[in-house]
């Protein structure tokens, strides 16, 4: 019997899923909470020897979980060994399904909340961002909230000046409906520690000013990729990109980061042409030779860009197939010449790596990445990520650990 014809995992309403490795993203938080531990240790009361605190950790689930599966995500996340302090999310929305689902941590809105969705917010236990002084009334005169004041250091996207973060603090100060939980910015360049310097600059000001009016306030700046300079960990580290094993648009033997999304199709109808026919809309792609097609039910309205069309690799028992004529809203072919023996009903493998072959022959398998749809893309895995949840179901996995 091949290997894609035995037990595989699948979704029960359609023949395409994503996959989320739920043990990966265990891994990767195991990776960056050591990544954070400070190796130096201190001096502390009467010449005794202290280790220094690692800065809290704040996991980013916004889009749903980055497209994995906001709720699945948290859930994992929450009891979790390795443990997460904080849940970071874009809107009420997010924060109050989230709720809804039994989640407890503490979750941060990281975006303006609407004046007319305060109460909402509230009701649900979200703490709110703050950048305009209107958002700070709006705010105070729906009742007691905790809060979170943003300043720009150089992104210029959303947050106070710095010109006004004094007379910004004094008003917070004065509403006594306001409880000032953290200072926070966001950098416009994470891994480049030229830029992370002069944003982190202007924020080191803002952490002194701030401490003047509010003593018990915590400060955080950096995100995944600023994680390698500790210079910016403060008292508590936002990630996203790396919790889910994806860095922007290359892969860095570097970093141990084990990517948790696959993407898997079944093959739904198989067809031979002659040489010189052409395929799909446009006829972008013409057969050279007799050539076996399969096509599987998954396109751009799954997340999967048209720009990949005749750009992109499938796996299909442990080799590499090649995508053919322009990728449609539904369906899409795959040149499957070079594995005759497949059949309706086989798997393809559009992101991840072939783990049934894996599993039959104990070979290290291909395995195609996010990063490199994101090569050929000129954009980043994260908004690749994003995509995919439209409409694709998930199937979750994860094994017992030893």
């Amino acid at each position: 019997m091949l290997p894609t014809r035995q037990a595989n995992l699948t979704s029960i309403r359609r023949d395409a899923w994503v996959e989320i490795d739920l043990n990966a993203i265990e891994q990767n938080l195991k990776f960056i909470r050591n990544r954070l531990t400070p190796p130096i240790k201190g001096i502390g009361p009467n010449n005794t020897t202290v280790a220094p605190q690692a800065p809290r950790l704040m996991a980013v689930v916004k889009s749903d979980g980055y497209g994995h599966g906001a709720t699945s995500v948290a859930e994992v996340l929450e009891a979790s060994s390795e443990g997460i302090d904080w849940l970071g999310v874009a809107s009420i929305d997010e924060g109050s399904q989230l709720r809804a689902s039994g989640i407890k941590l503490p979750i941060l809105i990281l975006s303006p909340t609407p004046s007319w969705a305060i109460g909402t917010a509230l009701e649900n236990k979200l703490d709110i961002t703050l950048t305009s002084e209107k958002q700070i009334r709006d705010v105070a005169a729906c009742g007691k909230a905790r809060v979170h004041l943003k300043i720009d250091t150089g992104m210029h996207r959303l947050g106070v000046q710095f010109e006004k973060l004094e007379e910004t603090l004094k008003l917070i100060k004065s509403l006594d409906n306001l409880e000032l939980v953290s200072v926070y910015s966001h950098l416009a360049k994470a891994a480049n520690e030229e830029a992370i310097t002069a944003q982190n600059q202007l924020f080191t000001e803002a952490v002194a000013l701030t401490k003047k009016y509010f003593a018990n306030a915590f400060f955080h700046l950096a995100s995944s990729e600023a994680t390698a300079f500790a210079q910016v960990h403060y008292d508590l580290v936002r990630v996203g990109l790396y919790l889910y094993g994806l860095q922007p648009d290359t892969v860095s033997p570097d970093l141990p980061l084990r990517p948790a999304l696959s993407v898997r199709a079944r093959i739904n109808h198989i067809n031979k042409i002659a040489a010189g026919q052409s395929v799909g809309y446009s006829w972008t792609w013409t057969a050279k030779n007799e050539t076996l097609l399969a096509s599987i039910p998954i396109g751009y309205a799954d997340g999967v860009d048209r720009g990949l069309s005749n750009r992109m690799q499938g796996l299909l028992m442990g080799k590499k197939v090649n995508q053919v004529g322009r990728i449609s809203m539904d369906q899409m072919l795959f040149d499957i010449s070079n594995v005759p023996e497949a059949q309706e009903g086989d798997v393809i493998t559009l992101i991840g790596s072939d783990n049934e072959v894996a599993k039959e022959t104990g070979d290290c398998q291909p395995n195609l990445t996010l990063s490199q749809w994101a090569k050929t893309l000129d954009t980043i895995t994260y908004e690749l990520a994003c995509r995919l949840r439209t409409r694709l179901p998930r199937v979750y996995t994860r094994t017992k650990q030893k």
